[in-house]
């Protein structure tokens, strides 16, 4: 559910975008601070609701980059839950650097689940544990009790709860338990599964497979 209006309003200062995302706020601002918070911009938090990125530094006449710039080119971003979905609204100033970055970051939540380069695309997530996609901040990600972005919400999950994938399902939802036995469902593009061996263990059995297989050939 994306639902887009009041799109590229212009003053003599700033340029506008509001629009309504079933994204949840802390996702917004993930995905904010991890796309469009780069060199030579920072992202900073304004409020629970709010944050931004500002230049902090320059290129100067030689090429180098200088900072203590004053932030004069940003983007701001503020997200609040509204009855169906997040109400977003993103501000830049009318320098095009930071329109540009702007308006990357609202065509991403324009886009289609379809649309295999965005998270957006369609996932499967199979039974079994499950982790939390890191969130902003460690904000906790709240379990709908029913399958619809419309459905009250309570229990929180955090990146290192342990939660149990207990039903596939199609569209965008994945029914969940929590430690405390309580169930609820989560967006599947909150959600990844748990990996079988952690990095190390990962390597280790890659290790002894490959001397299987080097074994195996030499008695051959």
């Amino acid at each position: 559910m994306r639902i887009r209006y009041n799109t590229g309003v212009m003053t003599s200062t700033q340029t506008s975008w509001s629009f309504r995302t079933s994204s949840a706020p802390r996702e917004v601002f993930a995905v904010m601070e991890q796309m469009i918070g780069t060199p030579p911009y920072r992202f900073e938090v304004v409020k629970d609701d709010e944050a931004r990125i500002v230049q902090f530094e320059k290129r100067t006449f030689v090429g180098r980059w200088k900072t203590g710039v004053v932030p004069a080119h940003q983007v701001s971003c503020t997200a609040r839950v509204v009855e169906d979905g997040t109400h977003v609204t993103v501000t830049s100033s009318r320098d095009g650097a930071s329109r540009s970055r702007a308006q990357q970051l609202v065509e991403l939540f324009e886009r289609a689940v379809g649309d295999p380069r965005t998270y957006y695309r369609d996932r499967n997530i199979p039974l079994g544990p499950v982790t939390l996609v890191a969130s902003w901040a460690g904000t906790p990600y709240v379990l709908y009790t029913e399958p619809r972005f419309d459905a009250p919400r309570r229990g929180n999950m955090y990146t290192a709860t342990k939660v149990m994938a207990i039903e596939v399902m199609e569209g965008a939802f994945c029914k969940v338990k929590l430690p405390s036995g309580e169930t609820g469902f989560a967006e599947k593009d909150q959600i990844v599964p748990v990996p079988v061996h952690d990095t190390a263990g990962a390597h280790y059995v890659s290790a002894v497979e490959n001397a299987v297989v080097r074994s195996t050939a030499d008695n051959q």
